[in-house]
């Protein structure tokens, strides 16, 4: 279960949490709470809650208008052994694990056009993902073509989106970005759980404070976060409250039917993939084991 709260307080009780509005309050069990979804700066979370839920090792998103923020709780394990080798991968090794990374998403974000083209008959052009770019600069040029292509796909089946602007001031940017931010948290969340620094970048370049790691490693599982909104802006209005962030309707359409996608997978949850791709990772750092990208495929 994740939990989204927006301008509230959040107080412990016993093993539950309570969330209290102005007239009103919700008892939580922490059970199968996977994850504290805050949205803005108008929540009030105590020391003892946050360190509450790092002893049950649930992370907490805090979901801003220009950042976002994952408290999460370190894991004990060889995390020396794996994080040096990590930064003494060289570039042909940076280059390959982020090639892979941007195939995925590509992929992915095709799977979701094609997923929506068979549902309105409407057709969407090939994309070759065959990337060729052997060096960092040349990689980032070309995933932004690839992107670019891929956008131009998906625009066909958002309803009055004029194409992606992160933290942009339209209600689908917006989705997409309380989206990502979600699919960030659970990327920090596999990376440490697999001894790997979510802060030392393959592609994106390495700035303090900046998650790196994390933007590189997501990319495979954004259209996860595209298929929800698509699918939520299609058959419901999405509209920004006087602060610039979804409405709580909105909130909670997007996080239902993203947590739904994560989940409904019989064999092997989308959730589990991220855990499951960081530890392919980690192979690959510690083992020079071929990694193989996470592609998304509606179902």
């Amino acid at each position: 279960m994740l939990l989204i709260v927006k301008n509230a307080a959040i107080k412990r009780r016993g093993s539950d949490l309570m969330i209290s509005w102005d007239s009103s309050s919700k008892q939580v069990s922490t059970l199968d709470l996977e994850m504290v979804v805050i949205v803005g700066n108008n929540v009030d979370m105590s020391s003892e809650v946050i360190n509450f839920l790092s002893s049950l090792n649930i992370p907490v998103l805090i979901h801003g208008k220009r950042a976002d923020t994952v408290l999460v709780t370190p894991f004990v394990n060889t995390i020396a052994e794996i994080r040096r080798k990590l930064y003494a991968l060289d570039e042909d090794s940076q280059v390959l694990l982020a090639r892979r990374f941007i195939e995925g998403k590509v992929r992915g974000m095709i799977n979701v056009a094609k997923y929506f083209s068979y549902i309105d008959k409407t057709p969407v052009k090939e994309i070759d993902v065959r990337m060729s770019a052997r060096d960092k600069r040349s990689l980032i040029l070309e995933e932004a073509a690839l992107s670019r292509e891929a956008w131009e796909e998906l625009r066909k089946f958002v309803p009055s989106f004029e194409g992606r602007k992160p933290r942009g001031e339209d209600p689908i940017n917006r989705a997409i970005d309380y989206a990502y931010s979600i699919i960030y948290a659970l990327s920090t969340h596999a990376l440490i759980a697999a001894g790997l620094d979510p802060y030392y970048g393959l592609l994106h370049a390495n700035q303090p404070g900046r998650p790196s790691l994390v933007y590189d490693f997501s990319e495979m599982f954004k259209p996860v976060a595209l298929h929800a909104v698509i699918a939520v802006a299609r058959r419901s209005k999405l509209s920004l409250d006087s602060e610039g962030y979804l409405k709580k309707d909105g909130l909670e359409l997007v996080t239902k039917h993203l947590y739904g996608i994560l989940y409904k997978r019989k064999r092997t949850t989308i959730r589990g993939e991220f855990y499951r791709k960081a530890n392919d990772l980690k192979k690959f750092v510690l083992d020079a084991v071929d990694f193989w990208p996470f592609v998304y495929k509606p179902m």
